[in-house]
């Protein structure tokens, strides 16, 4: 079974990062990475190389379960919601529990 690997908050500057050094390292086929964001049109250049592309707002559960489906590896890149006391770990729950209803075996925070 081939592995799906799907990172959060891609199109920031970490998650860009992460994506440049998985594709870069030859190991991991584009079409084996699914990449998400509030805002997908910020990853239309890793669509365009084979990256699947979904939208992920850690405050809409729905978008989650969507954007997570198929996955068997997650990285969860913090969100960058520090306002409101308390929200960036309901946030990263919520993501932890999608990952967890889509069966990935593997979650890094």
């Amino acid at each position: 079974m081939t592995d799906t690997l799907l990172v959060t908050g891609a199109s920031g500057q970490l998650g860009r990062l992460v994506l440049d050094t998985l594709l870069a390292s030859g190991k991991v086929s584009p079409a084996s990475i699914i990449a998400t964001s509030r805002d997908v049109s910020k990853l239309e250049a890793y669509a365009a190389n084979g990256l699947t592309v979904r939208t992920a707002d850690f405050d809409d559960a729905a978008s989650l379960d969507a954007a997570f489906a198929g996955a068997t590896k997650v990285l969860i890149i913090s969100t960058d919601d520090l306002d409101k006391t308390g929200k960036r770990l309901a946030q990263h729950k919520a993501g932890v529990g999608a990952a967890q209803r889509a069966g990935a075996r593997h979650t890094l925070c």
